[in-house]
C-alpha cells in the first residue's frame, strides 16, 4: 500500500463523477447504481485491511465494467474499491451471470498470476475480492475488490494526445509502455486463452476466453494456432456485421461487412497467419494496455497497469499501434499527406507518423532487452529470438505496415 506525501495530490481530485456518460442509457446505469450501493460497507472492510479510520471518495471514476472509489486511511493509505456495475447495456444475448463470472475470476487468478511470477510490470495489488456469493458483496450491494491505489490518473486524463508532447516526454512514456509489453510477452502458453486458475503449485491454467460470449466466438477455446484464434476472431466480427446490417434494415456500411469478410479469406487462405509460429508458443499479453489503463504521475512515470480483465496468451500479431496513433489509414494516403505540409491534416498525419516510428523503434529494442534477460524458467525465449531475428517485416509489421506493428 502506498504512503500519501503531502505534496501528493489524491487521484479522486481529477475524477469527473457522471461527466460524459450521459449517451445511451449509460447515466441512467450509473445513477441506478449508485443508488443502490452501500458505500459505507466499504469503508468498514477497507477499516478492518488498515486499521485505521478510512474515509472514501464523493467523486467516482467509472468504466464500462466497473466503478472505483477512492479511500484513504489516517496514515495516508490509499486503497481502492472496483465495484461491479449493473450489465452493460450493449451486451449481447450470449452473456449471462455466469459467464461475467467467470471474467471476473480470470481477472482475479491473473492478478495473483502477476503477483507471483513477473517483478518488472507495474500493478495495483489484490487485498480482497468479494464474489456474488460473498456476504460482504451482499452488504455492499455488488461484486468489488479491494486493490492498491496509486497516487496518480490515467495517461488519458493527464494527456489525451500524447502525440503533441516533446519528443523526448514521447519517448519516456514509449519506452516505458513497450518494456512492459516485452516483459510480459517473455511469459509464454501452449494454447490461446484466459487464465482461469494461478497456484503457485501448478501455476496458471489457460482455459477457454473469458470475452469469448461478449464478443460473440462461436468456439470459446482454447485455441491450439493462431489461425484458428484469428479464425474465430473473424467470424465473429462477420456476425456483428451482419447484425448490425439487419438493425439498419439492410443500409449499413459495406465495407463494415466487406471488411470481416476479407479478413476472414486472408486468415484461411494465405500464409500470413499460418507460419512457424502457428502452433505457439503464445505470448502473455495486457491486450486493453491504452492509455485508458496506464496510470501515471505528473512527470509520466508509470506507476500502473490497471483493469485485466482483457489479458490472455495470444499470437504476437495482435500487437499494434496503440490509440492515440492508430494505424487507420493506407501508406500511400500518407505518404500523400506528408509529401503536402498545406494540407489541412498535415500537421496531426505527421505527429502520428512520428510517433508510430519513435513506438516501432521502441519496441524492437524492449524485445530485444527481454531476449538478453530471460532466464530458463521462460520459455519465451526461442519465441523472442524469432521475433529478433526476422527483422521488422515479421516482428514489427503486418501486410507492409496495417493494423499489426
Amino acid at each position: 500500500m502506498q504512503i500519501a506525501q503531502q505534496s501528493e495530490k489524491i487521484p479522486s481530485s481529477r475524477w469527473t463523477s457522471y461527466d460524459g456518460w450521459d449517451y445511451n442509457g449509460m447515466k441512467e446505469r450509473l445513477e441506478t447504481f449508485m443508488a443502490r450501493i452501500n458505500k459505507s460497507a466499504l469503508v468498514t472492510h477497507a477499516e478492518e485491511l488498515t486499521g485505521n479510520n478510512v474515509s472514501i471518495s464523493e467523486p467516482f471514476s467509472a468504466g464500462q465494467f466497473w466503478c472505483c472509489f477512492e479511500l484513504v486511511d489516517a496514515d495516508g493509505t490509499l486503497l481502492i474499491a472496483r465495484v461491479r456495475l449493473p450489465r452493460h447495456p450493449d451486451s449481447n444475448d450470449r452473456v449471462d451471470e455466469k459467464s461475467e463470472l467467470y471474467a471476473i475470476e480470470c481477472e482475479v487468478a491473473t492478478m495473483e498470476f502477476l503477483g507471483e511470477s513477473i517483478e518488472g510490470v507495474p500493478f495495483p495489488r489484490l487485498h480482497a475480492y468479494e464474489g456474488p456469493s460473498s456476504q460482504r458483496a451482499a452488504d455492499v450491494g455488488a461484486t468489488y475488490m479491494l486493490i492498491e491505489g496509486f497516487f496518480g490518473n490515467t495517461l488519458q486524463d493527464v494527456q489525451f494526445d500524447i502525440c503533441v508532447l516533446p519528443v523526448n516526454v514521447q519517448d519516456h512514456i514509449i519506452a516505458q509502455w513497450t518494456r512492459i509489453q516485452a516483459e510480459l510477452a517473455s511469459f509464454t502458453f501452449p494454447t490461446v486463452g484466459s487464465i482461469s486458475r494461478f497456484s503457485k503449485e501448478k501455476g496458471a491454467t489457460i482455459d477457454r476466453l473469458c470475452v469469448a460470449k461478449a464478443e460473440s466466438f462461436d468456439r470459446c477455446g482454447p485455441f491450439t494456432s493462431s489461425v484458428a484464434y484469428f479464425a474465430a476472431v473473424g467470424r465473429a466480427r462477420n456476425l456483428q456485421a451482419c447484425r448490425e446490417n439487419e438493425e439498419d434494415g439492410g443500409e449499413g456500411d459495406v465495407f463494415s461487412r466487406l471488411g470481416p469478410y476479407v479478413f476472414q479469406d486472408i486468415v484461411n487462405k494465405t500464409a500470413l497467419f499460418n507460419g512457424p509460429s502457428n502452433y505457439g508458443p503464445f505470448l502473455f499479453n495486457h491486450m486493453d494496455m491504452g492509455t485508458q489503463n496506464i496510470l501515471v504521475d505528473d512527470d509520466f512515470n508509470f506507476l500502473a497497469i490497471i483493469d485485466w480483465e482483457f489479458a490472455q496468451s495470444a499470437p504476437w500479431q495482435v500487437n499494434h499501434f496503440p490509440m492515440p496513433f492508430p494505424l487507420t489509414s493506407s501508406d500511400k494516403e500518407i505518404e500523400d499527406i506528408l509529401k503536402d505540409p498545406d494540407d489541412i491534416a498535415y500537421p496531426n498525419v505527421s505527429r502520428q507518423h512520428n510517433t508510430r516510428q519513435m513506438y516501432r523503434r521502441a519496441f524492437e529494442r524492449a524485445v530485444g532487452t527481454a531476449v538478453e534477460n530471460l532466464d530458463c524458467i521462460c520459455v519465451g525465449r526461442t519465441r523472442f529470438k524469432n521475433l529478433r531475428n526476422t527483422g521488422k517485416d515479421r516482428c514489427l509489421s503486418w501486410a507492409g505496415g496495417k493494423s499489426y506493428l
